[in-house]
């Protein structure tokens, strides 16, 4: 009875840390990809990418094309994306100065003061918790990956959680 009970034990045991250890195949993309790739806005909705605004790019130094739109993750969670594109990856790297500026917990979130202000309202999202008033607008987008010509700016809880969602999305595209 009791090699039993401890065969039990060691059955859960394995079972809760193989559930812990989910994220261990986890490989995140790197953040800056020159692969000569030359992504356009039809390989994002060939995936199932929702284009919900075309930004007027005009302000917007060597670019060809931004969008905001959103697309439902293999668990059927919704995440907002804004895609950006170049016409080399390099052009999308000599970008990352207004990309950084509103992207983290130190993001320029007031249209007056951004570089790029197309859009810029997008890229706000109200998470307040008890007790906050007015103006607890926080950053949307908390990572961003340059992968080839194109700049993919994640929403996210956090950072780490930003990074997945980059590194999914962009695996849906490169698969």
């Amino acid at each position: 009875m009791k090699v039993t009970k401890i065969k039990y034990f060691l059955f859960f045991l394995i079972v809760i840390i193989g559930c812990n250890n989910e994220d261990t195949n986890f490989i995140e993309i790197e953040q800056f990809s020159n692969n000569e790739s030359y992504l356009n806005i039809d390989n994002f909705k060939n995936i199932g990418f929702k284009v919900l605004k075309e930004y007027d790019v005009s302000g917007l130094k060597n670019a060809n094309g931004a969008f905001f739109g959103w697309m439902k993750d293999e668990l059927n969670n919704t995440y907002d994306y804004e895609l950006r594109f170049y016409d080399t990856h390099d052009n999308a790297k000599n970008s990352i100065e207004i990309i950084e500026e509103i992207i983290g917990e130190d993001a320029i979130l007031a249209s007056r003061d951004v570089t790029w202000k197309e859009g810029n309202s997008d890229r706000r999202v109200n998470r307040r918790g008890a007790g906050s008033g007015p103006g607890s607008a926080k950053a949307k987008y908390l990572h961003y990956i340059i992968y080839g010509n194109t700049v993919i700016l994640c929403e996210g809880l956090s950072v780490e959680e930003s990074k997945k969602i980059c590194t999914n999305f962009i695996n849906q595209i490169i698969q």
